[in-house]
């Protein structure tokens, strides 16, 4: 089975939000094993909407629309549908009763306009909104299965999962498409297709692909196959090879972000940590606090901006910042102990640096940081250099100076 996902809105085409809806959708159908081979936006159009509909017809099995499937007259997706299927628009009492009663569990009168939600394509079947009061719609024309969600992302989620989904479930042939990624950072992609080079075979079974971003690179495993459990054996033997090869470069798999890995090791040694930042402004601080039940062990977070900040806060002597810089070996050592002293945890992190674009020497370029830890037997810094990004060199110092934590636990 081939799908065509299909985001209608002006907003789309505008650049006023990004289309997360239709990620959404390819992993959800590339994880039943349905091939997603094109992607289209398209404006609040009826002619054009139609347009789309028809060119998917032709070279797709499933076609899953959202958005437009509102009340008002720039939510025209229903228009398009029928112009395209050639149908009527029904009207269903049944619908308007449901919409109706929603409004009266919010203590409010339906506004008329919302009467045009009780129309269904002739033929077609109302999927329920749990969140919302715009049905979806199913239709089955010939061998075409076709699927209107709305264009909210918390009911098309809803809807795509609880309506859409179990009727793929039936119609759909029985063939699965896995994939695994592992997430890595501290390594480029040349490097590591270095170290990875003979597990990967263009005619294998398991298909690679490289993704990289700005802190780290992905690794994506693929397989296709009738049999679930031996797709999943044949990812697993491959993970294990791939663990192997890169070995701590990896820290995660799936969605896990490196903030999380950190805090899950901190829990499970039931260790505390402080962080006293200073080119990151309290990015690692939060990206700490990004993880629900990190006040067990993210105690607290400093930001040490000035030279002032870092003599009153941490304790670190003036003359060591006037005879070597804030930026330093010796300065960022002296926060990371200052910052564990204050807060009487079991581990302090440190960062100072130059994000740029100005306020770089040819001693100390930007994109130039020291990241410290100071820990119950001891303290040391590391030295990191960067491009010339601020933000860029601000993210990617929060990266490293979680990813130096994680390396010290694993040890």
């Amino acid at each position: 089975m081939k799908a065509e996902i299909i985001a209608i809105g002006d907003e789309l085409l505008y650049g006023q939000i990004q289309d997360s809806n239709s990620s959404f959708l390819s992993q959800k159908l590339t994880a039943e094993g349905i091939e997603v081979i094109f992607k289209t936006s398209v404006g609040d159009d009826i002619n054009r909407i139609a347009e789309a509909f028809n060119i998917a017809r032709q070279r797709a099995d499933l076609i899953i629309a959202s958005g437009g499937l509102g009340p008002t007259l720039d939510d025209v997706t229903k228009k398009a549908v029928v112009k395209a299927f050639k149908r009527n628009l029904i009207f269903h009492q049944e619908i308007l009763n449901r919409v109706e009663q929603s409004f009266r569990k919010r203590g409010s009168l339906m506004p008329k306009i919302n009467q045009n939600q009780a129309l269904i394509p002739q033929g077609a079947k109302a999927l329920s909104n749990f969140w919302g009061v715009a049905p979806g719609i199913f239709l089955q024309d010939k061998q075409t299965l076709f699927f209107a969600l709305p264009g909210v992302p918390k009911e098309m989620r809803w809807m795509m999962e609880n309506e859409v989904l179990p009727i793929l479930k039936e119609k759909k042939p029985k063939h699965f498409i896995l994939h695994r990624t592992l997430r890595t950072t501290g390594i480029s992609e040349s490097a590591m297709y270095e170290k990875i080079e003979r597990l990967i075979d263009p005619k294998g079974e398991v298909k690679f692909a490289f993704l990289p971003a700005p802190l780290g690179v992905d690794i994506r495993l693929t397989i296709e196959s009738k049999e679930k459990t031996r797709a999943q054996e044949k990812l697993d033997e491959f993970e294990q090879k791939i663990k192997e090869a890169l070995g701590t470069y990896i820290y995660g798999t799936g969605e896990q972000t490196l903030e999380e890995v950190v805090g899950g090791l901190l829990s499970e040694r039931k260790k505390t940590i402080a962080v006293a930042e200073s080119c990151t402004g309290g990015l690692i601080g939060a990206r700490f606090t990004n993880v629900s039940g990190s006040s067990k062990y993210f105690e607290r977070g400093v930001v040490s901006y000035s030279n002032e900040a870092k003599i009153e806060l941490l304790d670190v002597p003036r003359q060591v910042i006037e005879e070597y810089g804030a930026v330093s070996e010796q300065v960022a050592v002296l926060m990371a102990k200052g910052v564990r002293r204050l807060a009487k945890t079991d581990y302090g992190l440190s960062v100072t640096g130059i994000a740029g674009p100005t306020g770089g020497t040819p001693q100390k370029p930007v994109g130039l940081v020291y990241i410290g830890l100071a820990h119950p037997d001891g303290s040391f810094a590391q030295r990191f250099q960067f491009g010339n990004d601020r933000n860029e060199n601000r993210r990617k110092a929060s990266q490293a100076a979680l990813n130096l934590v994680r390396l010290f636990l694993i040890r």
